[in-house]
């Protein structure tokens, strides 16, 4: 059997095992493939980097479940990654959803295993019910969430201090697997704070017109923004990764169709040549 005629009949395991080394592989060690950034993640990261670390706070509103997936969680680590590059501490509290406090968390674990300070550095407020008016109580005071997760009260909290409404924090960000209407109508239109969202890929086109409009500075969707967006920061992750695999993986599919007709047409030219 020729060479052209082994490629159209590659025994699939092959296919299988090149593939999953071929996905493994960049999940355990990012290369960072160069992607185009989108203006709007771009828009998002340009607003950290403008902000003082000596005097600005950031608030992250966590608003997505478990079920969400990574294409809701890489983009909320990226962010914070780079808050914490820049010495810029942050406040966390969710509205969307009870799960919001532990996906914090889940973020908070690995910042404290680098030796970064809870209540200092960052705090979670935890679950405030009663969505939309829950987030107009908290805009216009801030301490009416009288103790964070850890039981701790918050105005003693020293991330706290000098809070007292969501104008004193200098950004604000959702991350949430719907969309940001309520944090605009209660808090973006009437009090003018700059807020921007990440949210999950499907749920970008929704987003977009509020983008437009000024009311949403950036927008991060899903995991290849969080790609992007590390990219940026000079400091490939998770989404980096992910995106990484997902490219190496559409490689080698295309690489294998390719090869594959070209043995096809060489064999059948083989065959006409043969039968004239």
């Amino acid at each position: 059997m020729d060479l052209m005629t082994r490629l159209q009949n590659v025994d699939s395991r092959v296919i299988y095992v090149i593939l999953l080394i071929a996905l493994s592989l960049p999940l355990l060690f990012p290369m960072g493939i160069p992607m185009q950034v989108d203006p709007m993640v771009r828009a998002v990261y340009d607003i950290i980097e403008g902000l003082d670390p000596e005097t600005d706070k950031v608030l992250l509103s966590i608003d997505y479940s478990p079920g969400a997936g990574l294409d809701a969680e890489v983009s909320p680590v990226a962010v914070v990654e780079h808050l914490t590059q820049r010495g810029i501490k942050w406040v966390a509290i969710s509205f969307g959803t009870p799960d919001g406090p532990m996906m914090t968390n889940r973020i908070i674990d690995s910042l404290e295993q680098r030796g970064y300070e809870y209540g200092k550095d960052f705090a979670n407020l935890g679950y405030m019910a009663g969505e939309e008016n829950a987030i107009r109580l908290f805009a216009l005071d801030c301490l009416s969430v009288p103790t964070d997760v850890r039981g701790n009260r918050t105005a003693d909290l020293p991330v706290m201090q000098g809070i007292k409404n969501v104008k004193d924090f200098a950004f604000v960000m959702q991350f949430s697997s719907s969309g940001p209407e309520m944090w605009i109508r209660q808090v973006v239109d009437p009090m003018g704070v700059p807020f921007a969202t990440g949210t999950v890929t499907v749920s970008v086109p929704a987003i977009i017109p509020y983008y437009h409009s000024g009311q949403v500075k950036g927008i991060m969707g899903g995991v290849s923004s969080a790609a992007q967006y590390e990219l940026l920061c000079n400091n490939p992750g998770r989404g980096a990764s992910l995106m990484d695999a997902q490219s190496m993986g559409h490689l080698i599919i295309i690489l294998f169709i390719v090869l594959g007709n070209i043995g096809y047409f060489m064999t059948k030219d083989k065959k006409q040549s043969a039968g004239s």
